[in-house]
């Protein structure tokens, strides 16, 4: 279905390129429903291995986005996001050096958000065919945990056999953008292809420590890192437009 839309897509544009035409007034009242997903790759931080590092590695996202266009392709709107990162078990092995370790998840995010959006819409065949360019502007709050670590040691080469590491609550703000194309279809139904990035900043993530030496003594402790985690990402998705006569 994707491949024929896209073809479509193609071939209406080369057929009708020189009746196509801008229209500002296109979105005009009318409103639009995205549900897309796609690749999310972390930035240099959130995927550095060392101390500070968070051993991040790409993994999905999946995003609902909702807009509502007052009129020259200016709207506003509000979205829900949610990222997955991969953890480089190897790399945190290697780093951490346990005879064992056992890992619960990953780096998890979600994301609620408003958003700015501005659209130029090229309407290719009237009722049946246009091609849109979208930019967003998106601010809003952030929870993020960590995966579940636990770590054993041998009792010789270091003071604690057990290590356990748990997320803790965190609530952050974030900006961020987006931007993309997306071809719509019978001015319905429509597909969206766009990149999208978390603007960087520096925030603390917490978590907690839980540590037994060989005498079965626990100790407990708070700890945070606090470095930037930033990330970008491509998502394909489908669109449902709303208020077309």
């Amino acid at each position: 279905m994707l491949k024929k839309y896209l073809f479509a897509a193609v071939f209406s544009i080369g057929l009708t390129g020189l009746n196509a035409q801008v229209d500002m007034e296109y979105w005009d009242h009318d409103s639009y429903l995205n549900i897309g997903g796609g690749m999310v790759m972390p930035g240099e931080n959130l995927k550095s291995t060392s101390d500070m590092g968070f051993f991040a590695k790409n993994g999905y996202q999946i995003n609902f986005d909702y807009n509502y266009i007052f009129g020259y392709g200016l709207g506003i709107g509000a979205s829900v996001e949610y990222d997955q990162f991969k953890f480089d078990k190897e790399a945190f092995v290697e780093y951490a050096d346990p005879e064992q370790m056992w890992v619960k998840g990953g780096y998890s995010s979600t994301k609620f958000g408003l958003n700015l959006v501005a659209n130029i819409p090229i309407v290719v065949s009237k009722g049946n065919f246009a091609i849109n360019f979208f930019g967003e502007f998106n601010a809003g709050l952030r929870g993020f945990n960590i995966p579940s670590i636990d770590l054993a040691y041998n009792e010789i080469v270091n003071k604690y056999v057990e290590v356990t590491y748990r997320s803790r609550s965190n609530t952050m703000g974030y900006l961020g953008y987006s931007g993309g194309l997306q071809f719509i279809f019978n001015d319905r139904i429509g597909i969206n292809l766009s990149y999208n990035a978390l603007l960087r900043s520096r925030h603390s993530v917490k978590y907690s420590v839980r540590m037994f030496d060989a005498a079965d003594e626990l100790y407990e402790e708070e700890n945070y890192m606090n470095n930037f985690l930033e990330h970008t990402g491509f998502q394909l998705g489908i669109m449902f437009i709303f208020g077309k006569h």
